[in-house]
């Protein structure tokens, strides 16, 4: 599904441009930008917001097949947990190496950017990071991005019974159930550990699972909402939300109430996987653009190694040219972006694709089930 890859990469671009802003102006120094690139600020709500948008790609991308297994895990909740550790432990682990391995050699210093809270290692923050638990125990360590990998892997061991309440009490009481259980978790543990791990995006996963029966089950309720719901307009409206909300608040309160726009976001992402998966439209086309897609297949080696590469460049790169920050910013987003990107595929080509490869062969069957499901209209 190429336009799901496009949306991948156009979400892990919107990461790296929040992270490279933050790498020349980090929030905590007093430095400002200057006026014409204040607005790059929001960048740091847009950020988390591309985690929301990762969250539901993948709900809908593990639904996908149950939608076509006639509403079943293939194989099993224990097949399907060895899949998605053979997908995502590799690289991850691969990555937690490289950056330990770049921490102990050439950017363990502190220098005052947003890699200052990586290169505080410890015992504690190890073993977390190897349980993936780091969501809750030493969030930030090691590389900063790694919470969400942490956040979406628990998802996982509740994927299997989504799917059982699916079957048993249907896709309203289930997506209900989960905003209403993620959101409450969020509100009630406000202040611990627990809401480092944001418990709310357990409900916008579920936005995600709702999103591909609406766009390929053959169910003729689910056909008629795939017809005649504005999937457009309702994208639109969530992110016209979420953009109101953040203007209005400024992009600081906006980070700390972000939980509030990750349902208008995840709304939207809902509704743009329901409308090009539905319709080869200008959205559809756009999205499956050449580029973006070979970025999208290798975005999760983008997502995991990009922090420390950022400041690789940044600390024997830029600063060493004493560079001003706005140069130092354009040099990020032109030069030092295209490193990254060589740089995170052959990381892929080492630590992701022979898993995919292997997982590719034994998903075969389920791929063509699929593919052979044109969506009703």
């Amino acid at each position: 599904m190429k336009h799901v890859e496009g949306l991948r990469a156009l979400a892990a671009y919107v990461v790296f441009v929040n992270h490279a802003y933050a790498q020349v102006w980090n929030p905590g120094r007093a430095q400002a930008p200057p006026r014409l690139l204040s607005p790059f600020a929001y960048s740091l709500v847009a950020g988390h917001l591309s985690v929301t948008v990762f969250i539901v790609i993948s709900g809908f991308c593990l639904t996908i097949p149950v939608v076509a297994g006639a509403d079943r895990l293939r194989g099993g909740a224990g097949d399907f947990f060895k899949r998605r550790a053979r997908r995502i432990l590799p690289p991850y682990y691969g990555a937690v190496a490289l950056s330990l391995l770049l921490i102990r050699t050439i950017i363990g210093t502190a220098t005052g950017t947003l890699w200052d809270v990586p290169i505080r290692v410890s015992t504690a923050s190890l073993v977390s990071h190897l349980l993936l638990l780091q969501d809750l125990f030493g969030t930030g360590a090691i590389n900063y991005v790694f919470w969400s990998i942490a956040v979406e892997w628990q998802i996982y061991f509740l994927f299997p019974t989504l799917v059982w309440s699916w079957r048993r009490y249907g896709p309203t009481a289930t997506v209900l159930c989960a905003l209403a259980l993620g959101y409450a978790a969020r509100l009630a543990l406000a202040g611990t550990r627990v809401e480092r791990a944001c418990p709310h995006y357990l409900g916008l996963f579920a936005l995600g699972m709702l999103a591909a029966y609406l766009a390929r089950s053959p169910s003729p309720g689910y056909a008629r909402a795939r017809a005649r719901w504005p999937w457009a307009w309702g994208a639109l409206a969530g992110v016209a939300a979420t953009c109101a909300l953040t203007g209005a608040w400024g992009w600081q309160t906006a980070r700390a109430r972000s939980y509030v726009l990750d349902l208008a976001m995840g709304a939207s992402a809902m509704c743009v996987l329901v409308l090009t998966t539905r319709s080869s439209g200008l959205l559809t086309r756009l999205l499956s653009w050449r580029p973006l897609v070979f970025i999208g297949t290798f975005s999760y080696s983008v997502y995991l190694i990009h922090a420390p590469l950022l400041q690789v460049i940044w600390q024997y790169v830029l600063w060493p040219w004493r560079l001003g920050s706005v140069s130092m910013f354009a040099a990020l987003m032109g030069p030092g972006a295209l490193v990254v990107l060589a740089a995170s595929y052959a990381f892929f080509r080492v630590f992701e694709e022979p898993f995919l490869r292997k997982s590719s062969v034994r998903a075969a069957g389920a791929i063509e089930v699929v593919q052979a499901q044109p969506p009703t209209t």
